[in-house]
């Protein structure tokens, strides 16, 4: 279990200095050449070394580090990349298709997925790590600095991790603590609505500390969050109660960076570097367009070749074009997309639709027709949120509530019959 308390690289790089210039500051005389490197985890900084205020940065620098490759995923960690859970969620979901030869990632996109798939085990440890790490650093912040901006961002990470779970696992998730003295206590395992639940619990904090320090950045991500969650719960006049104070220009960024390959974004990665994922074009005969629609929130690409399985046709989606694109974590079109849904949910079509031409405005795009129906309108609603969302962790939670809070079919939402790769799809939704 010691893998839950390993610091990133990145965060590693800033400890080491630390530690770096506590050594020089002791007596020459103290120093064995021969003993004064080696160390039982040569890349590990342990909790008990960062202590202080002095360490708060580096322990924020690990935390979003560690999330970046949870969420967006990394560059060529190792030659291979890492997934993060926008690809994972994408393939499992109708925005993505796979175009390489990675069984797990395969079965994955065919709704198969077995309890040997070490991709998914992989992408269930980044997520605990990030959440166990934010969690950590909070409780550091709160004895040397509370109160401030970085203690803030620690409890929104652990918030949005909380969340992150709930819409992608089945209820049973175990949430362990890694305290102070390095040791591992082991959490009960949440049911769905107690995920989100204590997702809001967070995010309450993050506004109140938010407000105090008269930050109202940092007061719209929380409230953002907070939206997303009671959204999960089917509270919908809640959430929009939520969110109604927050600038449509609001956006908070999970950065990217070439300073090394771990801090390259996943996903350009693997549309670009790996040409591992292609844009998807209506999944299994039941999933969206995202392909051949023109969207400028898309913008996809016919790359004019194959993927690496040399057989795919490769669409990238230049949403995403380099390694340093930021990938949005909350943002004030999320908070409307919140608000129109609960229009919707409350009978008042026309609000819903002014919300969402309101947000279409800002970037040239035409008005909505009215559909007419209560279905058509859901139809139009989740699209307006699979295009303004695509590829930021948002779909395949979209996917589960469009059954369970919808009472939309299985076989009307996820894709069924023959899979392009061979066999048929699966049955896990």
């Amino acid at each position: 279990m010691s893998t839950f308390i390993r610091i990133p690289a990145m965060s590693s790089r800033i400890a080491a200095r630390c530690v770096v210039f506590v050594l020089t500051a002791l007596p020459l005389a103290s120093c064995n050449p021969n003993t004064v490197l080696d160390v039982a985890d040569p890349d590990v900084v342990r909790p008990g070394n960062l202590v202080g205020k002095s360490a708060l940065p580096a322990l924020r620098s690990g935390v979003f580090g560690s999330f970046q490759i949870a969420f967006s995923g990394g560059g060529d960690l190792q030659n291979g990349g890492h997934e993060g859970i926008i690809n994972l969620g994408g393939l499992f979901s109708d925005e993505l298709i796979n175009a390489e030869t990675f069984s797990d990632r395969i079965n994955l996109d065919a709704h198969r997925v077995t309890a040997a798939n070490g991709t998914m085990v992989a992408l269930f440890l980044d997520l605990s790590r990030a959440r166990a790490a934010a969690a950590a650093a909070s409780r550091k912040y709160a004895k040397f600095d509370p109160g401030t901006a970085g203690h803030i961002e620690m409890i929104a990470i652990d918030g949005f991790v909380h969340v992150l779970f709930g819409e992608h696992y089945c209820s049973g998730v175990p949430f362990s603590t890694i305290t102070d003295n390095e040791e591992l206590q082991y959490g009960q395992p949440l049911s769905t609505s107690e995920i989100f639940d204590v997702a809001i619990a967070k995010f309450d904090s993050v506004i109140a500390m938010a407000q105090t320090l008269q930050d109202d950045n940092l007061a719209s991500l929380g409230r953002v969050g907070k939206g997303r969650a009671l959204v999960n719960l089917g509270r919908f006049a809640e959430a929009a109660s939520a969110v109604s104070g927050v600038p449509t220009s609001f956006r908070f960024d999970i950065q990217s960076s070439t300073n090394s390959d771990r801090q390259k974004n996943g996903i350009w990665h693997y549309f670009t570097n790996s040409a591992s994922f292609s844009v998807a074009d209506r999944e299994g005969g039941v999933g969206l367009p995202f392909a051949s629609d023109d969207d400028p929130r898309i913008r996809p690409e016919d790359t004019g070749g194959p993927g690496f399985d040399g057989e795919t046709e490769l669409f990238v989606a230049l949403k995403y074009p380099d390694a340093t694109t930021p990938t949005v974590l909350a943002d004030g079109v999320e908070a409307r997309l919140i608000e129109a849904e609960a229009a919707l949910r409350a009978g008042n079509a026309s609000a819903m639709l002014a919300t969402l031409d309101a947000i279409r405005a800002g970037i040239n795009l035409d008005p909505l027709t009215d559909l007419g129906t209560q279905v058509g309108r859901e139809d139009l609603l989740f699209k307006e949120r699979a295009y303004w969302l695509y590829l930021t962790g948002h779909r395949t939670g979209d996917l589960r509530r469009e059954v369970r809070q919808y009472g939309r079919s299985i076989a009307s939402v996820y894709p069924a019959g023959p899979y392009f790769k061979g066999g048929v799809y699966g049955t896990d939704y």
